[in-house]
């Protein structure tokens, strides 16, 4: 079964960070993985930010180099499905579009932000 995933997972999993559960660590390992590519841009906004210590260019060297993993492209249905998603409860412009990636997609979420639980998505 393929997943999306939300940015800090994917952070998460490339830095062995012990806040990735065992089943998610799993799922990374045995399952396709798509990656939207707003979560590339945003993994680039908290690295030059240094609000995480990280490469970028080892973060895609580890992406391009995986078997199971796919940036998935923003795309004109990805932004309009994400329209469906109320500021209201998800005012983060990167988290809307990930959802929205989720649900063009039909797959479930990987993901622990809170709000994103909240919207009817199937979430890991």
């Amino acid at each position: 079964m393929p997943f999306v995933t939300d940015t800090h997972p994917l952070v998460w999993k490339m830095s062995d960070d012990p806040k990735l559960s065992e089943k998610v660590k799993r799922i990374f390992s045995e399952e396709y993985i798509f990656i939207p590519c707003i979560a590339l841009f945003e993994l680039l906004y908290l690295v030059e930010k240094k609000k995480i210590a990280a490469d970028f260019e080892s973060f895609l060297v580890l992406i391009s180099s995986s078997k199971n993993y796919r940036i998935e492209p923003l795309c004109l249905p990805i932004i309009e499905r994400s329209r469906r998603i109320p500021r209201e409860k998800v005012a983060d412009p990167w988290d809307r579009l990930i959802a929205a990636t989720s649900m063009h997609l039909s797959c479930p979420l990987i993901t622990q932000d809170e709000s994103l639980k909240k919207i009817g998505l199937e979430v890991i």
